[in-house]
């Protein structure tokens, strides 16, 4: 891990995890560069253990600006897939800039999963977001594809299926897919092992075909992309209480028809929005009524 220290147009190059213990202040905040190195290596260590050292040892930086000026790229962390990952030191607190540096390095790990290239950029924010999460850092974001990958990740993390796997199989979990459109059906299918919401067991009655429960399942995942866990919830048990005898083209049709109502009335209440669309596929519940004398 190498130090870049820039001051007065001059610059020098340091290699962190041999630097003395001198503190280093940039901005407001105060970091041990050697501490701060060690803290990243062993948190790469338990999170990516095949990891290549060349990683850390040619392709992570820290820049250290005087009086913190800004940089042209101006985020606390930068990724090239040509150079590798740089942190700006001052932007956060020594445990926050680790955060940062799992983030960028989530990049590097991803590019060499081999689906760094094919996925869109909610997938790959996500993946950073799940890595600097696990360092301890949280964030919120109002700009995408970063609002889109934090909520998405905020969502797998609630559900005690999917956080109570070790780092690697929640990695090997979201790596596996390339879409905001994928997250959204991995949220679903880890919300419904959470809550055993039956969604499982109703598509296996609904139909064998595993191309059409596919289907089905990336309409539902497209419809859902942006809904909290509360609709999530609300949408997946409407749909597990149609009718078994209900066309699978007739569904497919019902979720279109929701997401085609939120966009031309966003303001409209979405729950009843759901209600509204599968009210003829859904049996009414029974009531029961008492009667005095």
């Amino acid at each position: 891990m190498q130090l870049l220290l820039r001051s007065g147009g001059q610059q020098m190059i340091i290699d962190m995890e041999r630097a003395d213990d001198r503190p280093l202040s940039v901005g407001q905040y105060t970091y041990r560069p050697r501490r701060l190195a060690g803290k990243v290596r062993r948190l790469v260590a338990k999170m990516w253990p095949d990891m290549p050292s060349s990683v850390l040892d040619e392709r992570l930086t820290f820049e250290a600006l005087d009086n913190g000026r800004e940089t042209a790229w101006g985020d606390s962390g930068s990724f090239s897939p040509r150079s590798g990952s740089t942190v700006l030191l001052g932007r956060w607190d020594e445990d926050g800039s680790v955060g940062i540096a799992l983030h960028e390095l989530a990049h590097e790990m991803h590019l060499r999963h081999g689906g760094y290239d094919d996925s869109d950029g909610v997938v790959r924010e996500a993946l950073a977001m799940l890595a600097e999460r696990e360092a301890g850092l949280r964030r919120t974001f109002e700009r995408e594809p970063y609002h889109s990958a934090c909520q998405l990740i905020e969502q797998l993390e609630e559900l005690p299926a999917f956080s109570r796997m070790a780092f690697s199989k929640r990695w090997a979990e979201v790596v596996s897919v390339t879409s905001a459109a994928g997250l959204a059906d991995l949220v679903n299918y880890y919300l419904d092992r959470s809550e055993r919401l039956g969604l499982a067991r109703w598509l296996d009655r609904l139909t064998k075909n595993v191309d059409v429960r596919d289907q089905l399942l990336a309409r539902l995942a497209s419809t859902s992309l942006r809904y909290s866990l509360d609709l999530r919830r609300h949408l997946i048990k409407k749909l597990v209480r149609c009718k078994p005898e209900t066309p699978v083209e007739q569904l497919m049709y019902v979720l279109d028809s929701i997401a085609t109502l939120d966009r031309r009335y966003p303001n409209d209440d979405l729950e009843r929005i759901i209600n509204f669309c599968f009210a003829p596929y859904v049996p009414q519940r029974r009531r029961l009524f008492a009667f005095g004398s």
